[in-house]
């Protein structure tokens, strides 16, 4: 059976199942702690919950384009809950 080869061979890849679901929760992660970092960012230049899960989403969809991703990161099904919960963490305080 003949393989469908990127034009690259950076973007061919024989990883093994195994190692992909091993690094799959490492990625979340860090794509957790992103997301967090992007909230506090913007809680800090006073953007609303609302405005900064906005700014994210757009974010996140504009670095995973569908040039090379065939599906939305995971990240963002949780990306509501992980913005509203740090704005909500941190409503009266200052960071």
């Amino acid at each position: 059976m003949h393989k469908n080869l990127e034009e690259f061979d950076y973007l061919n890849s024989d990883l093994s199942e195994s190692f992909n679901k091993s690094v799959a929760v490492r990625s979340d992660e860090m794509f957790e702690k992103e997301v967090m970092e992007r909230a506090r960012l913007l809680y800090n230049l006073k953007f609303s919950a609302k405005a900064a899960v906005a700014r994210i989403r757009a974010n996140i969809e504009w670095e995973f384009d569908h040039t090379w991703n065939k599906a939305d990161p995971a990240i963002l099904k949780r990306l509501d809950s992980i913005v509203k919960g740090y704005f909500k963490s941190m409503k009266g305080k200052l960071d």
